[in-house]
Order: structure tokens, then sequence, then C-alpha cells
């Protein structure tokens, strides 16, 4: 996992790059306003796009801290995901660079 992204796009070309891919997106909370950002470090809260629990063509855009809680508490920088299924909860980070 990286620890610092940008996003710098506006939330109309989100929704349209969805609806392009025939992925309908919903604002379970509102729709957010998302402000351009150079630096989206872990643990800022970020826009995320999440599925939908049996429905396809669905996401749910949310704003979520962005970072995974070890078992600490403490947030993982760095995750081997070799020899690991992920077959649901799964989310998709919103961003146009990664930095390490």
């Amino acid at each position: 996992m990286c620890n610092d992204y940008r996003l710098m796009v506006e939330l109309a070309s989100v929704i349209e790059e969805f609806e392009h891919l025939k992925i309908k997106i919903r604002f379970p909370e509102g729709r957010p306003n998302i402000e351009a950002r150079e630096d989206i470090r872990i643990t800022d809260t970020a826009p995320i796009v999440r599925t939908v629990e049996s429905e396809r063509g669905v996401g749910e855009l949310v704003q979520r801290r962005w970072s995974w809680p070890g078992p600490s508490k403490k947030p993982v920088y760095n995750f081997r995901s070799e020899g690991r299924e992920f077959a649901s909860n799964r989310a998709l980070i919103l961003s146009d660079g990664f930095y390490e």
C-alpha cells in the first residue's frame, strides 16, 4: 500500500467514467464535495467507491479514512497480498497519482 496519493479530477468526471463502464454510482451519504488535492496521506479522509453486496453494476461513493488498521490499531503502510484472497468488502481508491 502506498502512503500518499493525489486526486485532482472533479466528481462529475468520475461519475462519467463509471457510466461509460456501465456502473451506476450511488451516494448513500449524500453527494460529497470533493476538492482537488495534491497530497492525500494515510489516515486522511478521501472518497472511495465500494461494492454493493448482491448488486452487480452498482457502486457507492463515500468518504472514508484512507488506511487499513493493523492488529495494534495503527495504520498498515505495507501489506503483502500474495497467497491471500479478497472475495468481499472490496473498494476502489479514486486517484490519479501515487507516491511512496
